[in-house]
């Protein structure tokens, strides 16, 4: 049944795939408006699905990696659908939905009983609460990255005065930059949160606390890069390409830091 609802959700966000990829052929309102609706419907259906999947096993689905990609997929459509409250930037839903759709179908394909991820014996609420904020604020990084790459690409357009069709359908650069700001800001919160969360769980695991860990260590300078930024805009005043640098300086860390680190560095965090 869990398999059904799996693939129920990955054809939603199939069709909403679809609306996005016509979008970013015509730029017309409608596709994208099409695109959302598809992105919202599958989202719902996904938090049923995983909702599902909680209560048959008993714990979150975290052990494997199907059920990683699936909360991965969540979060970012979750973040997706959060941010168009703050903002509506239609070229972020034709970027971001075909990934979503992506990861969501690599989950789906996936051999839940041959792919192990983790210990279902450290899935206690204080590892599950952990997991779950890292993934959410990782998600707000990677759209506060994209809009910020808009930014960069709009404003640079703008100074050579050399705007095309696409960059015509952005909203304006106050937009993208309090739009990056938004995400940034609930990025640093959740992953903030999570890394607290996350010492509580390595005293509980290793009784200390391995600081200099490559995943730990990342962890904890992937937020003193983007107080770095706030520090700048805020205390500083500074706005435009620099403080954008460190948006995507920021997010490449924390990619490495939440994926690189555990296939190419030796790390404790080996789940």
């Amino acid at each position: 049944m869990i398999n059904i609802f799996y693939a129920v959700t990955t054809f939603f966000y199939a069709v909403g795939s679809w609306f996005s990829f016509r979008y970013y052929k015509t730029l017309e309102p409608f596709n994208e408006k099409k695109a959302f609706q598809w992105l919202l419907i599958g989202f719902m259906a996904q938090a049923v699905t995983l909702a599902c999947q909680w209560r048959s096993t008993g714990f979150a689905p975290l052990d494997r990696i199907d059920g990683i990609l699936m909360i991965l997929s969540f979060s970012l459509a979750g973040t997706l659908i959060f941010g168009r409250a703050k903002a509506t930037v239609p070229v972020l839903i034709s970027l971001f939905l075909p990934f979503i759709f992506f990861l969501s179908l690599v989950g789906f394909v996936t051999d839940i009983k041959s792919v192990p991820f983790m210990d279902a014996n450290l899935m206690t609420s204080g590892m599950i609460a952990h997991i779950l904020l890292t993934f959410f604020g990782f998600s707000n990084f990677t759209v506060g990255f994209g809009v910020g790459v808009a930014f960069w690409i709009q404003e640079g357009q703008l100074k050579q005065h050399q705007m095309t069709s696409w960059s015509h359908r952005l909203p304006a650069l106050e937009i993208l930059d309090g739009l990056t700001v938004f995400h940034v800001g609930f990025g640093f919160l959740f992953w903030a949160a999570g890394l607290v969360l996350g010492t509580v769980q390595a005293y509980q695991v290793w009784n200390s606390l391995p600081l200099l860990d490559p995943k730990i260590f990342g962890s904890l300078l992937v937020l003193i890069i983007y107080a770095l930024f706030f520090v700048l805009r805020w205390a500083l005043g500074m706005r435009g390409k620099k403080t954008m640098t460190l948006v995507m300086v920021g997010y490449f860390l924390a990619l490495f830091t939440f994926l690189g680190v555990r296939l190419f560095l030796t790390t404790q965090h080996t789940f």
